[in-house]
């Protein structure tokens, strides 16, 4: 075949003809993929599990009433932010805590033929764990059956399989672990069993927590009103509203634990110190008390007013500096192991006035805050973290600093308070001057007061942060319960089905579009003509006939009145006007098939009904049909009458018209295009133009073949015929190539095979006749249209 008949033809411009052409012949394509878009959108909605979500929204507040009235600054409850928290709720531990506590020791499944559903609080059997001796044993399936009134259980360990029966609410007792089986409605139960395989499984707390933990969702709403909306999602609907919940709970039980138990580790300090100095304090009561007795004085008057004032207030000295040793005392001890983020934070009133104030507070301030982001990291990461790795350092190297100054500072003390002590030494050996009666009580009463003024200020402490425990309250609240939605949140079964149905329809549409830009059909005269250039002349179209004929009929003779006789005397009249001297009709087409031979036959046929002596010559010498529609032999033709084995008058036959005359194809030649294009030819064809008033020829296809392309242009009227239905647009481009080779001056098409459709080059009726074979192929591979 010719090249262009070939290449593959894309329509690149609008054309409501081919539109119209696809959607009629294609809108059961569409329908086709939305059904199937919908079939598959039932069965993804079918065997989805549906999820399900359970949201909550709590509000932090915490607020230390003891402290307010109080007024003790600093406390360690005031917060900047709420991401420690919300990291908190988020953290494995917290959740393993709230899971712990739902009591979930067992796991129900029900696994039916494609899905496998939880049975949370819906079990029809519930499983009562005393024991479990074989740890490897946690989230194994156990299988549940029943074999008469007994239940049997099996399952598989290290490869090897285990079964066990259990009488219902009757403890059962193996190697592998120890539990009773509750069944209340046993026909239930059984229901159960025949309509899916039931297990159960033990569970490890925190491998369920690693598996649950993913459908957790915690998000700051508002950061100034500390507002965290708790979400929850997963394949139950009961699971996600109890798991929101007792996060919510473990979360505020959790956090309030956590900040008594400050307090109560400070008043637990505070209390041994206060019976330490209680015994001292009652000890120098009974010194002086019995000093006073054996001595009988009371109060006895002092010599020296100054040198007792001057010893007193050096005590008074030694008192506070013996005070901050002290504290110096309770840093290191808290220091000396792990430190308590809570406790160093105590640390801080104790500090308050003494003369290392300025120094210690910043650090302890800045190792409580090093603490503080460890909690927080704590929640979230493991301790293999490269940044909590870092933190530590900086928590050690803020000890060790600490620490450093703590040394510094007790070893200046140190030093003043041995100055202080040698001094009072001194003015007590001045002292002794005096009665030693009145030294001695002096003494006793000295010590008496000091130890009464370190009682009174541990009192004093003890009463403060007594307060501070008894005020703390945790406003922490649920601003929205636990929501519990028996609808499913996915999947959407409206948006599920409107995302498939718009596939569908994309994908139907595309198809649509790709046979619109591929479509390469000729179907009307209208959309020929705009393939056609504009010097082509369409000179008329043949209907399609209902009957299917094997090969290509005379037919116009038998019924004169019929649209197939209509459309060639229309033919026959513009055939008039294109050239009315006209003697030699030359027909072809692109390829086999579409009717030229069928058009031949019936416009030379009607033309001798008309009167004029016709003849028609069948050069397809390839593809002879003409002897096969008119019902004759072959022996002699063209292919004889060229090579001069048969006279002129032995190859004309008649037909049932009588001025239409015919000669056959011949045998078939080895050598066709030299007989069609030979001198010998051209002397026939003179002769027949004297015997005949018009020589019609059927020409090969030049689709195909280049045989007729020159008896097509020494024709006084050229005849191009396309099929509708059939003939491809790109052969269009084969009469534009004949025009640009100046090989044609002029050309006229005919339509064939029209369905039912009236135009201004012909009419059609719904009439129809078939008939077809391919150039190089077998006639009985093609029908005939």
């Amino acid at each position: 075949m010719n090249n262009n008949t070939s290449t593959f033809f894309i329509n690149k411009d609008y054309n409501p003809l081919i539109v119209s052409v696809v959607l009629k012949r294609y809108w059961w394509v569409v329908l086709s993929f939305i059904v199937v878009a919908l079939t598959i959108a039932f069965f993804y909605l079918r065997y989805t599990k549906p999820v399900y979500e359970s949201s909550m929204l709590i509000q932090l507040a915490e607020k230390d009433q003891g402290k307010e009235i109080m007024q003790i600054e600093n406390s360690t409850l005031k917060k900047d932010n709420i991401s420690g928290d919300v990291e908190l709720l988020r953290s494995q531990l917290l959740f393993e805590i709230a899971i712990s506590k739902m009591n979930m020791n067992v796991s129900y499944f029900s696994k039916g033929n494609v899905l496998t559903e939880e049975k949370y609080h819906q079990n029809t059997y519930n499983v009562i764990p005393y024991e479990l001796n074989d740890s490897s044993l946690c989230n194994v399936p156990i299988w549940v059956s029943t074999k008469g009134k007994a239940i049997t259980l099996k399952y598989q360990v290290d490869g090897n399989d285990f079964s066990n029966t259990v009488e219902p609410n009757k403890k059962m007792t193996n190697k592998h672990f120890s539990l009773m089986i509750s069944v209340v409605d046993w026909d239930n139960f059984n229901r159960d069993l025949e309509s899916n395989s039931l297990y159960f499984t033990f569970n490890n707390i925190a491998l369920l927590g690693e598996r649950l933990i993913g459908g957790l969702e915690v998000t700051p709403v508002n950061e100034d009103a500390k507002t965290i909306e708790l979400k929850y999602s997963g394949n139950n609907s009961l699971l996600c509203h109890d798991i929101i919940n007792s996060v919510a709970i473990t979360f505020f039980n959790y956090n309030e634990e956590l900040k008594q138990r400050g307090n109560d580790n400070i008043l637990k300090f505070i209390q041994i110190q206060l019976d330490s100095i209680t015994n001292e304090l009652n000890e120098s009561k009974d010194s002086l008390t019995r000093f006073q007795k054996n001595e009988r004085i009371s109060d006895p008057e002092l010599a020296n007013t100054n040198l007792l004032s001057n010893i007193d207030k050096y005590h008074a000295e030694l008192f506070d500096l013996q005070d901050e040793l002290s504290t110096l005392n309770l840093v290191k001890n808290r220091l000396k192991s792990e430190p308590n983020r809570l406790e160093i934070y105590r640390l801080i009133p104790e500090m308050m006035g003494k003369s290392f104030e300025a120094s210690m507070v910043n650090q302890i301030t800045d190792l409580n805050t090093l603490l503080e982001r460890k909690e927080e990291l704590l929640t979230s990461v493991n301790e293999n973290n490269n940044e909590l790795r870092n933190l530590n350092q900086r928590i050690q190297v803020k000890i060790q600093s600490i620490r450093r100054s703590v040394e510094v500072i007790h070893e200046r003390i140190q030093i003043e308070v041995n100055s202080i002590q040698q001094k009072i030494g001194t003015m007590e050996g001045e002292a002794l001057a005096l009665p030693e009666k009145k030294m001695e009580y002096n003494r006793l009463k000295s010590l008496q007061e000091l130890n009464k003024k370190y009682y009174d200020l541990l009192a004093e402490k003890k009463v403060l942060y007594a307060i501070s425990k008894a005020g703390f309250t945790s406003t922490n609240r649920i601003l929205n319960q636990a929501s519990f939605n028996s609808e499913s949140v996915s999947p959407n079964r409206k948006l599920v089905y409107g995302v498939f149905i718009f596939v569908g329809f994309v994908f139907g549409f595309t198809y649509l579009f790709i046979k619109y830009i591929s479509f390469n059909e000729v179907n009307t005269a209208d959309d020929l003509k705009s393939l056609l250039p504009s010097s082509t002349s369409i000179i008329g179209s043949v209907p399609q006939l209902k009957e299917n004929y094997e090969y290509s009929q005379l037919m116009v003779h038998k019924n004169p009145k019929s649209s197939l006789s209509e459309a060639m005397r229309n033919i026959r009249t513009n055939l008039s006007f294109v050239n009315p001297n006209a003697k030699v009709i030359a027909i072809s087409s692109s390829i086999s098939g579409e009717g030229k031979t069928f058009i031949a036959l019936n416009l030379a046929g009607i033309i001798a009904l008309s009167g004029k002596k016709i003849i028609i010559l069948d050069l397809d010498l390839r593809k002879p049909k003409i002897h096969l529609g008119l019902g004759v032999s072959n022996e002699k033709g063209m292919s004889s009458l060229i090579v001069k084995q048969a006279s002129l008058d032995e190859c004309i036959r008649k037909t049932e018209i009588p001025s239409f005359d015919f000669i056959s194809a011949g045998p078939i030649p080895p050598n066709p295009s030299e007989l069609i294009l030979s001198d010998s030819f051209q002397n026939i064809l003179s002769e027949l133009k004297t015997r005949y008033d018009i020589v019609i020829i059927d020409n090969p296809p030049i689709g195909i073949v280049t045989d007729g392309v020159k008896i097509l242009a020494q024709a006084d009227i050229p005849i191009y015929i396309f099929k509708a239905q059939y003939s491809k647009r790109i052969f269009a481009n084969r009469i534009q190539e004949l025009f640009e080779m100046n090989q044609m001056k002029n050309i006229n098409v005919i339509l064939n095979g029209v369905k039912s459709t009236r135009s201004k080059y012909g009419y059609g009726y719904g009439y129809g006749y078939g008939y077809g074979y391919g150039y190089y192929e077998d006639d009985s591979d093609k029908n005939k249209s």
